[in-house]
């Protein structure tokens, strides 16, 4: 595996940004950190989306299979490794969604959700799967209080279905609820008896953190532990199994580099974030990070990645949140007087991603904390408007108290609105009691 080196980061960037580096003026510490630690990296990070399926679960989103192919194929332009297109158990029109992106013959590995069930196996089946993301929960509580089993007991039940699973011909990806709270000598004995089950079929497995219960520094040493387990338990080769995890805490994005840093191969989440509560793991987010941070070539093609966020965003009916990373509006917007300033003088001041990159551009805007810079080399540049110095001030003021002025109620009252609409996502029990009432006549 290859280690991170600053001559492979520089060639990446375009000449004016690399040119800064040179000449000894920024430094990058994530590179030179790991260089000085030795730190091997994949030479390829595998990228795994699962937002048809496990974005799709946050409340109130839905994508009809028409949509969900649309998006299929953008992911397939833009370079993903691998896709968990949907969950065929949950009704008909996901078998039908599940047949239809199998049918494009996309250039990624198409993989289904299923239970540890054969009759979600079955339905993996009807969709025309080929792999499978079978899965069960391997923290203690979630096996007793959740599927209310022993933890011999889903062992026993998993090993079941992926034996049935194999002997269909599927591949089998073991999917593990709440790793990051399980006991580490049982996950191993869970993961090595499952692999053992799936026989020739088996297809490698990831570490979760289903609840967002990690921190960069623990993920680190929870990784190496569980790798270290299975070695032990007699999983051979050594594995370097991939990453998902949730954002309840707002780590997610900040767990899955420190798994590559602790050694994964691939990681998995969703674009713009979208899941269950808080969500997963931003794949913009990482695969940015790892481009522009450490240098690794995703090898995804990042303007297709911003294309995809949107039409995302547009299906799912979530905004993007107008400050998020990498594809928020204001991810290069600049009205503060110093950052304008900086911006206009090389965007690197303050942007840490080259926005080219991503087929964008600085934006400025003008308001309370606009100086006299941004106004004449900006704002001014194309009017044909010289003002003096003295004319400068007073128009550089008057737009502070326009802006004033103009205020934000409207911006307020938009955000009262947003938030009564999105509560109304997912059916309420008042309306689930109408339901039943209806078809049962009472």
């Amino acid at each position: 595996m290859p280690k991170l080196k600053m001559k492979r980061f520089l060639k990446k960037l375009p000449p004016d940004y690399a040119e800064i580096y040179e000449k000894g003026w920024l430094h990058n510490y994530t590179i030179e950190y790991h260089a000085e630690k030795g730190t091997s990296f994949p030479s390829q990070v595998i990228i795994g989306d699962q937002t048809l399926r496990d974005g799709e679960q946050q409340t109130g989103v839905i994508f009809n299979p028409e949509e969900k192919v649309e998006i299929a194929k953008l992911f397939s332009e833009m370079g993903i490794n691998t896709v968990e297109i949907g969950f065929p158990a949950v009704s008909e029109e996901e078998v039908k969604a599940c047949k239809m992106i199998h049918a494009e013959n996309l250039k990624f590995l198409p993989f289904v959700m299923c239970r540890a069930k054969q009759s979600d196996i079955d339905k993996a089946l009807e969709c025309d799967a080929k792999a499978i993301d079978l899965f069960t929960s391997s923290s203690e509580f979630h096996i007793r209080a959740k599927l209310k089993i022993t933890p011999e007991e889903n062992i026993e039940m998993y090993c079941k279905a992926a034996e049935y699973a194999r002997d269909h011909g599927l591949l089998i990806i073991m999917g593990r609820e709440d790793c990051s709270r399980s006991h580490i000598p049982y996950l191993a004995k869970l993961i090595v008896a499952a692999k053992e089950a799936a026989g020739n079929k088996w297809a490698g497995f990831g570490i979760s953190d289903t609840t967002g219960s990690l921190t960069p520094t623990t993920t680190i040493w929870l990784y190496k532990k569980i790798v270290q387990a299975l070695i032990d338990e007699g999983y051979t080769p050594p594995p370097a199994p991939g990453i998902h995890c949730h954002n309840d805490l707002g780590l997610a994005t900040a767990n899955t580099l420190a798994s590559i840093e602790a050694g994964a191969q691939g990681v998995s989440g969703t674009f713009t974030g979208i899941g269950e509560r808080a969500g997963n793991a931003p794949l913009e987010e990482v695969i940015m990070a790892l481009e522009t941070l450490y240098g690794i070539n995703t090898r995804i093609k990042l303007e297709v990645m911003v294309e995809a966020c949107e039409l995302i965003s547009k299906y799912a009916g979530v905004p993007i949140p107008v400050n998020k990373p990498v594809i928020g509006q204001n991810a290069f917007k600049h009205e503060a007087g110093i950052h304008a300033a900086g911006v206009l003088a090389h965007p690197y001041t303050y942007e840490t991603i080259p926005h080219t990159w991503l087929g964008k551009e600085s934006i400025f805007r003008y308001g309370k904390f606009s100086g006299t810079d941004v106004i004449l080399k900006d704002a001014l540049k194309d009017s044909g408007l010289e003002p003096n110095r003295e004319e400068l001030l007073r128009i550089t003021m008057a737009v502070k108290k326009a802006q004033i002025e103009k205020g934000i109620e409207i911006f307020r009252k938009f955000v009262d609105t947003y938030q009564q609409t999105m509560s109304q996502m997912g059916l309420s029990v008042e309306e689930v009691v109408e339901i039943a009432k209806e078809i049962m006549k009472k």
